[in-house]
């Protein structure tokens, strides 16, 4: 638990069952261990810790105690294994019980609510919205993004995720981790470079697995929503044998499966499901929607294709030379509007014209999507001898995500798409009079008159959608033991190798090739007039299957030596000495690679990011801890990491503890750390999007002059909120970020039910790796000035309704440069209490634990620009999907419990935040509500004006009650979201619509309910 002094959290680092911390005899234990000891309960009734040092170590009662020879002893983020050892970071530990007792079935789950869990994190419904690590779920500790967050297994690192968070950042996935075999889940809230080595910056997280399984163990669960969708369904089957006091050995095999349905965004209601935002102050931003005034804010593509007779000038300009009418005269089942000329802006305004409105949001955008998670995992542990131990294990997972839709947006491909890298464009593509084998174009009206037709058009009878099929292997081995010695304490041993490899299919259907496109226009093999009739051999040529194969893998090797030198007042000072060498890959190829040669070879709507590496690191490193006297200690660790690629780097931690009564505890820590960059930062092209309103610019003044409405109101549809396209190139000369960080805090027991914990932190980066900010590129367009050195911007597609009027911004070129100082700071807090209840309520049980995180500072500092804060706004927002930081995270469980009968109550508490974001916007702006951000069409008024300025906080409650019929038989009901509360708007974030998915998700679910049952045998 956050803010208690942690014990020897569990890991499978184990010292053997008759090593001491001390000089030791080597009887066999005199408690037997008992099966349910090994065994993680189902979620049922939960007897709470019966005693103050329960109460710290966060365990359950229910499961008898182990003697402590018998248990593992290391603790995560520490070297020393010894039972006695006390650490001074922040930690928070979550049992297997605490997950079940709060309806969590997912490690994503699990993360996703930790108070500690900052802007930036990655939730699994990014993969509906366009996220570049689709498939993929990861937390973001202190905010600092998901590589600064090191996720173990057993205390041993991971294979990074084939694909890059945001196309930038290596970091771990979590979505395969087999949670029914679970024991733990460690959260160190502060720097751990000096034990783990790079990525450890904002804090580690160590998935810890049982370590002994005996017997039978199944579970079965499902659940729907309260209307009645977002199914889910879980099973899982563990069958172990073998008791390691009296066999010396232990053997377990585990099988485990979950779904989860996809959800659209139509089944939740409005505003979430049309881009109609009338009704909350914005405007309709359908394609081709009337607006209040009667007017049309521009020309917008549906899945009826829309039509108008044109010339083509030099350079390929067209002139309108008519109306626009849907392609065989009617809109179907879309809406049909006639608009009198004037209605639209420019040219198209000249005409009257018959279009057809579409909601596009209604009928494709995604919220979550399908998911399904499959693993199984054989473990084997055996004590070879009387002072060793060898534990192995191996596990295979695989996960699939599917939705449909293309993109961010959901919506079928337009034809009028251009490469993302600019060098092809459809902007101006036309229905030619005549086909390729002399005969009249049947789709142009106007064939007959040798005029082409330009055409607005989605793909709709393509179906798009994507499928990332992720294939995890994971083995490894370690030997852990121990040897007597004359002089100090034991020798302690451990020495361990961990395999694995992460394989992943990425699946587009639905996306055109650009030079099939053109062929199937220039001799009418693709039906524009009914696209129904089109044959599979045709739609499935247009757009073949693209397949993208990526992979990663790591693969370690650590030895560890330990021993007590000398007794000091306060107990024995040890030290641990240690080495480790590892390698790791990563093979991400385009998906969609740009010959320059042949530019129409490339896919429409297919990013085509790619990053390669590979690298040797070699470490060394060393702790001691130095029990000064009994009220105080210190630890002083330190490592060296030397990496193949020319980066190296030595970081020291400094721990303290002062306990001057039993009731009160100081602790402190101060370590120097660094981040590696990734192998996208150092060799890659990633184009990513960011959401982008002309409006608030106020560089672009002339330009949307150029670009008015219909009413002269504002801008017309063109020249409001749109994605701009950042390309990045991985630069080989960039460093590894540095850090300082300092943790300061207090531990309260006034009673033996009760812990109250306080600690402050502070993080500094230095060397912070980012990009030069667009807003210079943006000006120096705007200003048809030059451009910084290395920095260049490509015009976007041409505005349909002013084809002459200039461009707005399509992408802006930027490479990685060490270029900014990160700052941030704040609070943790974190209570953990046993509560006993007077007279007739004293068979009554009430366990309470809760942890609360405040942010007072979040800056960057950019040279010659000044610092952009981000605290309790949307920022920063290029870096985590305008997810936010929002200042309080907090969440709460409360489990009573009387005979077999328990129910807890979780309550979780996010705050609001303001809708601006200074790296949009410059230093400064925070408070000016005229530039908050907007993540989609339709969230300002007509002239281009924010309509709101802030997103409210969101609480959720879960409930789950269980009861234990006997040993063997329990049932549990979960209820998510009880009170039903929706999440509040969000209009600046793009990484869901019209709310935040990395605060508000149960709030798009809303009430769900869960059954399940607990078989032990």
């Amino acid at each position: 638990m956050s803010g208690t002094l942690s014990p020897a959290f569990a890991q499978n680092a184990a010292t053997p069952p008759h090593a001491h911390a001390a000089r030791t005899h080597h009887a066999k234990p005199a408690v037997k261990a008992q099966k349910s000891a090994a065994v993680a309960q189902p979620a049922s009734v939960v007897p709470p810790p019966r005693s103050a040092n329960a109460v710290a170590m966060v365990q359950t009662a229910a499961i008898p105690t182990v003697p402590a020879e018998a248990e593992n002893v290391v603790v995560t983020g520490s070297l020393i294994r010894d039972p006695n050892f006390r650490s001074a970071s922040p930690m928070t530990h979550l049992t297997t019980r605490d997950l079940q007792m709060r309806g969590i079935t997912t490690a994503a789950q699990a993360l996703q609510q930790l108070a500690s869990n900052g802007s930036g994190n990655l939730p699994a419904s990014f993969s509906s919205n366009g996220a570049f690590a689709a498939g993929a779920s990861a937390p973001s500790l202190r905010g600092l993004t998901t590589d600064s967050t090191l996720v173990l297994m057993d205390g041993q690192r991971l294979a990074y995720y084939p694909l890059s968070d945001d196309g930038e950042r290596n970091f771990v996935d979590v979505n395969w981790m087999p949670m029914s075999i679970m024991q733990a889940v460690d959260v160190q809230k502060d720097s751990a470079s000096a034990t783990y080595g790079a990525d450890a910056v904002a804090g580690v997280i160590n998935f810890i697995t049982r370590k002994e399984i005996k017997g039978f163990e199944a579970n079965a669960e499902g659940g729907l929503s309260g209307q009645g969708d977002a199914g889910h369904q879980r099973l899982y089957a563990t069958y172990g044998h073998g008791d390691l006091d009296h066999d010396n050995y232990n053997f377990y095999v585990n099988a485990e499966y979950q779904n989860d349905d996809m959800l659209y965004n139509r089944q939740r209601g409005y505003p979430y499901d049309t881009g109609d935002l009338t009704g909350i102050g914005g405007y309709n931003a359908n394609p081709n929607a009337i607006q209040a005034d009667g007017s049309v804010v521009g020309i917008g593509s549906t899945t009826t294709a829309l039509v108008r007779p044109v010339s083509v000038g030099a350079g390929g300009a067209l002139t309108p030379l008519g109306g626009l009418q849907p392609l065989g005269g009617s809109c179907g089942n879309l809406i049909t509007h006639n608009v009198a000329a004037g209605a639209f802006p420019g040219s198209t305004g000249n005409f009257a014209n018959t279009v057809c409105e579409q909601n596009l949001v209604g009928n494709y955008r995604v919220i979550d999507p399908e998911d399904r998670r499959i693993s199984t995992t054989a473990h084997f542990t055996t004590r070879p001898w009387e002072r060793a131990e060898l534990t192995a294990m191996f596990t295979y997972a695989q996960n699939t995500s599917y939705n449909t839709g293309a993109g961010s947006s959901g919506a079928p491909v337009s034809i009028r798409s251009q490469s993302r890298s600019g060098d092809i464009s459809f902007a101006n593509i036309t229905l030619p009079a005549m086909l390729s084998n002399g005969q009249p174009n049947p789709y142009d009206p106007w064939a007959a008159q040798g005029q082409p037709a330009q055409i607005f058009y989605l793909f709709g009878d393509l179906n798009p959608s994507s499928t990332q099929f992720n294939q995890a292997y994971r083995g490894s081995v370690r030997l852990s033991g121990w040897e007597p010695s004359n002089w100090g304490s034991d020798w302690k041993y451990n020495a361990s190798f961990v395999g694995m490899t992460d394989d992943l299919e990425y699946d587009r259907n639905g996306y055109p090739i650009f030079s099939r496109v053109r062929q199937a226009i220039n001799d009418g093999s693709y039906n524009f007039l009914d696209p129904s009739q089109n044959s599979a051999a045709i739609r499935n040529w247009i757009a073949p299957r693209s397949v993208q194969h990526s992979d990663s893998s790591e693969y370690s090797g650590e030895a560890t030596l330990q021993k007590g030198l000398f007794r000091l007042p306060g107990g024995m000072v040890n030290l641990v000495i240690g080495g480790n060498i590892r390698y790791e890959s990563l093979n991400n190829p385009s998906a969609n690679p740009d010959d320059p040669s042949n530019p129409s070879a490339q896919y429409m709507g297919i990013n085509g990011f790619y990053a390669k590496g590979s690298r040797w690191v070699e470490s060394g490193f060393f702790e001691t801890n130095i029990p000064v006297v009994k009220y105080f200690s210190a630890d002083v660790s330190g490592r060296y990491d030397n990496y193949s690629v020319g980066y190296d780097h030595f970081s020291p931690k400094v721990e303290a503890l002062v306990k001057p009564v039993k009731e009160f505890t100081l602790r402190g820590t101060f370590s120097k750390g660094f981040r590696v960059p990734s192998f996208a930062e150092t060799n890659s092209q990633t184009i990513g999007y960011i959401t982008y309103n002309p409006a608030g610019d106020p560089n672009a003044a002339a330009f949307l002059a150029q670009h008015p409405n219909a009413s002269g109101t504002g801008p017309d549809a063109y020249a409001q909120s749109y994605s701009l396209a950042l390309n990045t190139v991985g630069n080989p000369a960039v460093k590894p970020e540095l850090s300082t960080s300092f943790t300061g805090g207090a531990v309260v027991q006034p009673t033996r039910w009760l812990n109250m914990s306080v600690d402050y932190y502070y993080i500094k980066k230095d060397n912070y790796i980012t990009t030069a900010n667009q807003s210079t590129a943006l000006a120096a367009y705007y200003a048809g000035a030059g451009m910084p050195s290395g920095i260049s911007v490509i015009p976007d597609v041409a505005d349909p309704d002013h084809p002459g009027a200039m461009a707005r911004p399509g992408i802006v070129n930027l490479g990685y440069i060490n270029g900014a100082t990160l700052v941030t700071d704040g609070l943790d807090l974190a209570l953990d209490a046993n509560v006993p209840l007077p007279g007739k309520l004293s068979k009554i049980k009430w366990y309470s634990k809760g942890e609360a995180t405040y942010v007072f500072r979040y800056n960057i500092t950019y040279p010659g620009l000044g610092t952009e804060r981000f605290a309790g706004t949307l920022g920063p927002a290029n870096t985590t999907s305008a997810s936010g930081t929002p200042r309080w995270r907090a969440n709460w469980a409360n489990t009573f419990t009387y005979d077999k009968l328990s129910l807890t109550t979780t309550v979780y508490y996010t705050s609001g935040y303001k809708l601006t974001a200074e790296d949009y916007t410059g230093p400064g702006t925070r408070n000016d509500c005229a530039q908050a951000a907007t993540g989609f069409a339709g969230e300002t008024t007509l002239d281009g004006s924010p309509i709101r300025c802030n997103a409210s906080h969101f609480w959720d409650i879960d409930l789950t009650l269980a009861y234990r019929f006997n040993k063997r038989f329990t049932a549990y009901a979960n209820m998510y979201n009880v009170a039903n509360w929706r999440p509040p708007l969000d209009l600046g974030t793009y990484g869901g619509y019209l709310y935040n998915p990395a605060w508000a998700g149960a709030g798009m679910l809303g009430r769900a309910f869960r059954f399940g049952v607990n078989v032990t045998l």
